[in-house]
């Protein structure tokens, strides 16, 4: 009886410790998964295009988080580039979220962009916090100079977050932004 009375006395001392102690907020995680974000371009399937060398050419793209927990550190780099594999000179590619001041974006070359496709890939940029079921606008200014090759460039957006490790949350592929001058041949510097 004494066992029993002490082993029951202790159970109320522990509740007591255990409530007395502060508790962080207490969350659902989030649903680290290829499809848990997804996004979408503004102007539909509208592929802008540049006439002429020195032209802006502008994306607005809508990142929609898909769960019902916020997504914190959200992340996306960009890619850019024609499947005929010519780079030519790199084009000036600048970039905000929402109406936030414009960023310029540090792209490199890379032969094997998501396993073998030749393209010019930003650095990792920010995005932020993407709240539970909502939506964050990044906009995208992409500007060919003189020489840049006559073609399609597809954009690309591989969408992640700190919180979840290297797993991928989108892989987009966009609109595209094309440089078709009036001259030149396609596929070749114009």
């Amino acid at each position: 009886m004494l066992a029993a009375t002490g082993l029951l006395g202790a159970v109320p001392g522990t509740v007591a410790a255990e409530a007395a102690q502060p508790r962080a907020a207490t969350t659902a995680a989030y649903a680290c998964r290829d499809g848990a974000v997804s996004v979408s371009d503004a102007a539909g399937s509208v592929t802008p295009t540049a006439h002429s060398a020195g032209v802006a050419l502008h994306a607005r793209l809508r990142v929609h988080n898909t769960e019902a927990v916020t997504l914190p550190k959200a992340t996306y780099v960009f890619a850019l580039g024609n499947f005929m594999k010519n780079r030519g000179p790199a084009p000036l590619v600048q970039w905000r979220v929402g109406s936030g001041h414009w960023h310029k974006m540090s792209l490199h070359w890379n032969k094997k962009t998501n396993g073998s496709l030749a393209l010019w890939n930003s650095t990792t940029l920010s995005l932020g916090t993407i709240p539970a079921r909502g939506t964050v606008t990044t906009e995208i200014s992409v500007t060919f100079p003189k020489k840049s090759i006559k073609a399609v460039d597809y954009d690309f957006l591989d969408v992640r977050s700190g919180v979840c490790g290297g797993t991928r949350l989108d892989w987009y592929v966009g609109n595209g932004f094309e440089y078709w001058p009036w001259r030149g041949t396609p596929g070749k510097p114009a």
